[in-house]
């Protein structure tokens, strides 16, 4: 092992790149550092094809390994949840208004000369 090899750990770089049909793909290259990366990805698809060089991240791929795909089912399920969740929510917001609506007219009644001389 060589000295430059521990010092300069190889890392993941990910670029979108405009291949010869016109296409835009992303494009990955394991190399030292950012500007090896972008020099490389300059000479496999040229200089004005190479768009937003970048180190790729780890973390974002063990994000996504960790989603699950769902079945049919647990979507419909997922939906109702979600649906009843709403309607709890909107539940509280009208009861909420009807309580603010029953103080107001409380307040007006009580500010009203005419229930005062009463």
């Amino acid at each position: 092992m060589r000295l430059y090899e521990i010092t300069s750990p190889i890392k993941t770089y990910i670029a979108r790149v405009k291949l010869k049909n016109g296409a835009t793909v992303t494009a990955t290259e394991r190399t030292e550092s950012l500007n090896y990366a972008r020099q490389i990805f300059q000479h496999k698809y040229g200089d004005r094809n190479v768009f937003n060089v970048s180190e790729f991240n780890e973390r974002v791929n063990e994000i996504d390994e960790g989603t699950q795909t769902l079945t049919a089912q647990q979507l419909q399920v997922k939906s109702l949840a979600d649906q009843e969740a709403k309607i709890k929510q909107q539940k509280k917001q009208l009861q909420a208004k009807q309580a603010m609506a029953k103080a107001q007219e409380k307040m007006r009644d009580a500010n009203n000369p005419s229930s005062l001389n009463n």
